[in-house]
């Protein structure tokens, strides 16, 4: 799999930033600025995943404070599902909603 990034998958990585933390829009705060994340899955052992399978966090749910994904994955999983659930509902949500309301 090639690195580079095409219009497209650029396309879809700005739609997941433009939508804004995934973890924010579940506990009632839409349009929360965001980082992408690249979610991880332990099934393909150092295989990174594709420009398409990432998830928009904000910085303290992505690597800030107690309560992020790289300070505790264990913990994050629990509390807000994997991240394959997660990246499911993002792409669901931006294929639904604009400005982080669903019609």
């Amino acid at each position: 799999m090639t690195r580079t990034k095409t219009k497209h998958m650029k396309e879809h990585m700005q739609k997941i930033a433009d939508f804004g933390c995934i973890i924010c829009y579940k506990m009632g705060y839409p349009d929360t600025p965001c980082e992408l994340h690249h979610i991880k899955d332990k099934t393909g052992m150092g295989k990174k995943s594709s420009h398409y399978e990432v998830i928009g966090l904000c910085p303290t749910h992505h690597r800030q404070g107690k309560e992020s994904y790289h300070f505790s994955p264990k913990d994050f999983t629990k509390k807000w599902g994997t991240q394959k659930e997660l990246l499911k509902l993002n792409i669901e949500l931006v294929n639904c909603c604009k400005g982080g309301v669903c019609h």
